[in-house]
């Protein structure tokens, strides 16, 4: 019996995920990805204990989990720093199921590639689709290397994705909300704190420690 056979446009979070849970079915998988390495890109992701459980379906829930670093309280602050509301990592891992678990997106990138076999995610392959496909025709996506069939295919890349405007040329694409968030990932100070979110007139400060000893802002 022949593989069903996917190609996944875009090695993200997304992509990744979508391609691990295919393979794990017994799909035949390709991942294209334009970036020429996958780099230690990004800052901090968090992941709740719902996400926690979809990723138990690929079999990554259990190392998800045990990267959890919250331990203690937290909260909301003013920005003079006075406490808005107050909770505690182990309450709330009892009322969720599990703990809140911030991790590098690297990470957790490295975490969902090593789910997939080896040679299945192509790096430096800029990806097309040229042909949805359609009853009995195979979608056609196209690559420098030449065409590639296949039974399904992914659009996972990215906000500005050319899937998208492929399939939907008339939508309208993404539109700036008004605000813009920095993200960084820093060495923790020397002062212990808690982790917290600061809420003021149109703005937002927020931080978390991560596992491997850095800070998530």
């Amino acid at each position: 019996m022949r593989q069903p056979r996917v190609i996944v446009i875009g090695a993200g979070v997304g992509g990744l995920a979508a391609a691990a849970a295919l393979h794990r079915r017994g799909w035949s998988i390709t991942v294209l990805e334009r970036a020429a390495r996958l780099e230690p890109v990004g800052a901090g992701i968090s992941l709740a204990p719902n996400s926690q459980r979809a990723l138990d379906a690929i079999d990554l829930g259990d190392d998800v989990r045990a990267l959890a670093a919250w331990q203690g309280g937290g909260g909301l602050r003013t920005p003079g720093g006075r406490w808005l509301s107050r909770m505690d990592s182990a309450a709330t891992a009892e009322r969720f199921g599990g703990p809140l678990v911030l991790l590098h997106r690297a990470t957790l990138v490295d975490l969902l590639v090593s789910r997939l076999p080896e040679g299945v995610v192509r790096t430096g392959a800029a990806a097309r689709l040229a042909d949805p496909g359609a009853a009995g025709r195979p979608a056609r996506v196209t690559t420098e290397d030449g065409d590639h069939e296949a039974d399904l295919v992914i659009g996972a890349d990215g906000i500005d994705s050319a899937v998208r405007r492929t399939l939907f040329p008339d939508h309208p694409g993404p539109r700036y909300a008004g605000f813009t968030t920095w993200r960084v990932v820093i060495p923790a100070p020397d002062q212990p704190f808690e982790p917290h979110e600061t809420w003021g007139r149109g703005r937002i400060w927020g931080t978390q420690p991560l596992g491997d000893g850095r800070v998530y802002a």
